[in-house]
């Protein structure tokens, strides 16, 4: 199976060395090689460099595995033995395999444009047209190694490459052949959890369903940012997919197609779940002109008030989220109602109207212009007074659920915004600040994404935020105007929160024993939650104090401090908003419209760094000392 490696002449790594213009030590494994400092990727028991053929100039993956344990030896056997049976454009191309006493070498093809993972970590979610041209990859890839009698065991983002547009499947470490797995003993879990079947979760039962269900999840991810079930431990995650029902959210919109080719993937009932072969001859998966069946725009569709408004004029008057938010975070909702209805009378239905040769039908087609204008400006008029008196009372009626809506938005927008100033602050200590910075994200991605749950008009049970009325609320435009605002936000906010999280592992946050329990990706909302962000937050405000908490001299006390200062000081009041906010949701967490009653957040949206006199901070340090 393997080939014993040989090592480059002396001659002709010096030749590489000169190409290179520096001194650059390149392991050789027979004609290819690699540098120690190009790792690319590594794993549980393995480490991927990038390489050379040195025959050809051809750049290479080159996975080095620690062979010190007898497991990695089979999953090296099981990975080998799937890669040599394979021959497609979507799975990797296994070139060749080397073998030491410590080390086994595996050469594959190089893709230049690293995972899937990263890809969705760096876009949050991907349009529906390049996700389906994505999986109909991925489905082809899984329906040959179907064809050839394997089973994949461990599909996930990671473990799909991409070399420049095209996916490739790849780390077949966990794969062996369908009669194996059948008689297989059930008392190894291998996979990622988060997208294990529950069959394969509670029973270690694997299958080609097993892999129809990661293929399910993948794609739920790729459109949604996030994976349809989530939870802190193996099981809760068995017991959330096994008792919550699947919910696809409404933002983004995705064809009905998308909606059931994931529920028929995602079926908890492995007998009523697609196998490969159904999964691969779905209309999605065969179509080669899938635009046909995509929906239009959403928000195009809440801008469209009247079918009959053309086109242009809808491009010119569609408004972005966060324009919408700017105004209705400044202006009630009767006013909004005004804003709405002035508009829609300035709207009018246009024709084209085809050129005629003859001047006398050109005057004909004028007239009957004229007339039909007339009539249908009369028709129009009065149907948008009656929809707008119909929007008026449906806003007065659901004035409260708006209000509590709004009010948890600006919460999530004032952490974002007093987080990015924080980040940008040098006056403590950086494990401090980051620290705070990780659970001020953590809070604020907890609260946008119940926001964005409650906004899912496919969400039949949960309604987290006690809304009146809460199914006929769903089909009123306030909520459609809200649901597009929430998703802009959630998209921005989830990636703030894993930029933090990425800094946070990167300094070992997760071993801290206070904060490494909330240094992951969970979002479940607990009072632990909260409390570690109370004792972060103090631990800050306690040290900026103490830089504050030292004599004036003979200075006025209504001159102003330097803007070193004057930068401490908006901190100090950024955190002290953060704390009183927390504190709120804490005493307030099942009563949403005492909590809006109760602090008016408008008053800190739009905080600027003033000048601050020397009397200002002196008060300052009294009350908190």
């Amino acid at each position: 199976m393997f080939k014993t490696p040989t090592y480059l002449p002396q001659h002709l790594l010096s030749q590489v060395e000169g190409a290179r213009g520096r001194n650059e030590k390149r392991k050789a494994i027979d004609h290819y090689s690699y540098a120690i400092d190009q790792e690319i990727g590594k794993g549980f028991s393995s480490r991927v460099y990038k390489g050379r053929d040195e025959r050809t100039s051809q750049n290479v993956a080159i996975k080095v595995i620690d062979m010190k344990q007898q497991i990695h030896t089979q999953l090296l056997k099981n990975e080998i033995r799937a890669l040599k049976s394979f021959n497609h454009q979507n799975i990797l191309k296994l070139f060749d395999v080397y073998q030491t006493e410590n080390n086994t070498y595996i050469i594959t093809e190089f893709c230049d444009s690293g995972d899937l993972e990263k890809f969705i970590r760096k876009n949050l979610k991907i349009k529906e047209p390049e996700a389906i041209r994505i999986l109909q990859a991925i489905v082809h890839a899984i329906n040959e190694i179907n064809l050839k009698g394997f089973i994949h065991r461990d599909i996930k983002p990671a473990n799909i490459l991409l070399s420049g547009n095209e996916p490739k499947l790849a780390d077949f470490g966990f794969a062996i052949p369908i009669w194996q797995a059948r008689i297989q003993q059930r008392n190894i879990n291998v996979g990622t959890p988060l997208y294990m079947s529950p069959q394969a979760l509670g029973d270690y039962d694997y299958s080609e369903k097993g892999d129809v269900w990661a293929v399910g999840v993948v794609y739920f991810e790729m459109l949604f940012g996030r994976t349809p079930f989530i939870a802190q431990s193996e099981a809760a995650l068995l017991s959330n997919i096994l008792n919550q029902q699947l919910i696809i959210p409404q933002t983004p919109s995705v064809s009905e197609l998308s909606k059931d080719f994931i529920k028929k993937c995602l079926q908890k009932d492995d007998y009523l779940r697609f196998n490969v072969k159904d999964m691969f001859e779905h209309q999605i998966i065969q179509s080669k002109h899938f635009n046909s069946f995509l929906q239009e725009d959403p928000f195009q569709e809440i801008t469209n008030i009247t079918s009959s408004i053309n086109n242009s004029l809808v491009k010119k008057n569609k408004r972005s989220q966060t324009q919408y938010f700017k105004r209705i975070s400044n202006k009630d909702y009767s006013t909004l109602q005004i804003d709405l209805q002035e508009q829609n009378e300035k709207y009018q239905v246009q024709k084209d109207v085809s050129q005629r040769s003859s001047s006398q039908n050109q005057i004909q087609l004028q007239q009957q212009k004229m007339k039909h204008s007339q009539n249908t400006s009369y028709q129009q008029t009065n149907n948008n007074n009656i929809r707008m008196q119909q929007n008026s009372q449906l806003s007065a009626e659901f004035k409260a659920n708006n209000e509590i809506l709004l009010f948890y938005l600006n919460y999530c927008r004032y952490l974002f915004k007093f987080s990015l100033h924080l980040a940008n602050s040098k006056f403590f200590q950086f494990e401090i600040r980051d620290k705070i910075l990780l659970i001020l994200g953590k809070c604020i991605v907890i609260k946008i994404c119940q926001l964005s749950q409650i906004m899912d008009k496919e969400n039949k049970l949960d309604n987290h935020f006690s809304l009146l009325d809460y199914d006929r609320y769903k089909e009123s435009e306030q909520f459609n105007e809200f649901c597009s605002a929430i998703s802009e936000y959630q998209l921005k906010y989830m990636k703030h929160f894993q930029s933090t999280l990425v800094q946070a592992l990167r300094n070992n946050f997760q071993i801290d024993p206070i904060l490494g329990s909330s240094c992951n990706d969970c979002l479940n909302e607990s009072n632990t939650i909260y409390e570690i962000a109370m004792y972060y937050i103090d631990m800050g405000l306690n040290r900026l104090l103490l830089n504050l908490h030292q004599p004036t001299g003979q200075r006025s006390s209504d001159s102003k401090i330097n803007s070193e200062l004057q930068q401490i000081l908006f901190i100090v009041e950024g955190l002290n908003n953060c704390k009183e906010l927390i504190l709120m949701i804490q005493q307030c967490k099942q009563d949403y419209g005492k909590f809006q009653n109760r602090f008016s957040i408008d008053r800190i949206i739009g905080q600027k760094v003033d000048p601050i006199y020397y009397k200002v901070t002196e008060q300052l340090i009294q009350n908190q000392f």
